[in-house]
């Protein structure tokens, strides 16, 4: 039975490919019988069969001739209808496709005309905006979905009829119900079968729980910056407390063993020569003690900087830094006329003193140059060396804890920090905090 109504259907499927052709040569035929049949009716003498099997050459030549001319008219018309049949199958499924497309789509979907009505939706649109489909088709899309671009020149509609081809923003849509949605919107030309525009297709992402995730993020990562901020404070606080300690106790310790070794000194007789050297020995081993002990605790806590500002201190810094290495230094510290409070001098101060530590570990530098501009509202520090530079992989490591307890201290500020890398050679390190005068933080 099945194979009954196969063969059924590919007879009708050929008679509908070439029903024109056949119906060409029917008429040829009908025409050859007609033209035999009036041959018989206009020379009398004529027998019908012979004129319909048997004619004469010149009547055969005309015969074919017109029969041709049917068949190939058939053939022609035939594949005109075939390839238009193609045309409409291909446009049909393409427009079962689209319709497809558009209805499963997970972002929601409109089409807007001119006028600003809505003409179709899909089904998450009609979700996202909490109204029917039969509520939504015919009225204005301003009022399924407002914005605060709508009726306003950067409308995307209006863009689309000011020839713009794509369209897309991010804003916030208000729905029926007075709620609120973060979308990103697509707007894109539609147009008619002969290009003239109909209105634009509009298309809305769902971003609100994006915008929550963003939202966590920044608070997670301003909670991050507050409690690195605070552990700095902790941090300083405790290195305050060690250096205080180091120089109560064992600075007067030393003090008191260098007293001691010096009374041993001068009881000593001249003739004890071994042992007067040993006092003289130990004087200096106490001595340098004494420095050491100094450099730590100006490390812990520079006092320095505290007691006669930013720039003093990074002179001494400096200074230091010389002696140690043996670098070369170039300073400019303009005219400090305002130091900054004592938090933020000290968070200039921190990075320089770890800028200046990855130059004497990292950069194989032979100069360094240091500058410190005071502009008013802002503290500049900018530090550049000519040595090998820092590479790109190190700037953005996420083990690079240095760099990153820079780039916190001057952002807990409001501040900025930014290392370069020079075209030519070296590192670049430029700090900017702003100032504040009430010495309250922003």
């Amino acid at each position: 039975m099945q194979s009954q109504i196969k063969k059924n259907s590919t007879k009708y499927i050929d008679v509908k490919r070439f029903g024109l052709v056949l119906i060409g040569i029917g008429l040829g035929v009908i025409f050859w019988i007609l033209e035999s049949a009036i041959h018989v009716l206009v020379f009398q003498q004529v027998d019908f069969m012979q004129q319909l099997y048997g004619p004469e050459p010149h009547e055969v030549w005309m015969r074919l001739t017109i029969v041709g001319m049917f068949v190939v008219f058939g053939m022609y018309s035939q594949m005109i209808v075939n390839s238009r049949r193609k045309a409409e199958k291909t446009s049909q499924f393409a427009n079962i496709e689209l319709a497809q497309i558009f209805e499963t789509a997970a972002d929601a979907m409109r089409v807007v005309d001119r006028e600003f009505n809505v003409i179709r939706v899909n089904e998450t649109f009609s979700t996202l905006s909490g109204m029917r489909r039969e509520e939504i088709i015919g009225e204005k899309c301003f009022k399924v979905l407002h914005g605060p671009l709508c009726g306003t020149p950067d409308c995307p509609l209006a863009q689309i009829l000011d020839n713009e081809n794509r369209v897309e923003i991010d804003s916030e849509k208000t729905r029926s119900d007075g709620s609120k949605i973060p979308c990103i919107i697509t707007a894109t030309p539609f147009r008619g079968p002969d290009g003239t525009l109909i209105g634009i297709v509009e298309d809305f992402k769902d971003i609100t729980d994006r915008k929550k995730s963003e939202r966590e993020l920044i608070e997670s990562r301003g909670k991050l910056r507050d409690l690195a901020a605070h552990l700095q404070v902790i941090r300083e606080q405790e290195r305050a407390r060690i250096a205080h300690e180091i120089h109560d106790e064992l600075g007067q310790a030393l003090t008191a063993l260098k007293m001691d070794v010096h009374w041993i000194r001068r009881k000593l007789p001249e003739s004890e020569f071994g042992l007067v050297e040993k006092t003289i020995t130990m004087s200096a081993l106490i001595d340098g003690t004494v420095s050491s002990v100094q450099r730590i605790i100006s490390k812990l806590h520079p006092r320095l900087l505290y007691d006669f500002g930013l720039s003093a201190a990074i002179e001494w810094q400096i200074d230091e830094f010389v002696k140690r290495t043996g670098i070369q230094c170039d300073i400019d510290l303009g005219s400090v006329d305002i130091d900054p409070d004592e938090a933020r001098s000290l968070a200039i101060y921190r990075i320089f003193q770890e800028t200046l530590t990855n130059i004497t570990r990292h950069a194989d530098a032979t100069r360094v140059r240091v500058g410190l501009i005071n502009n008013g509202t802002t503290i500049e520090m900018k530090v550049s060396d000519n040595g090998k530079g820092i590479s790109g992989n190190r700037l953005s490591d996420s083990q690079s804890f240095g760099i990153i307890g820079m780039r916190e201290r001057a952002h807990s500020f409001g501040g900025n920090l930014v290392i370069t890398k020079a075209r030519g050679e070296g590192t670049t390190v430029v700090v900017t905090i702003p100032i504040d005068r009430n010495g309250e933080d922003g």
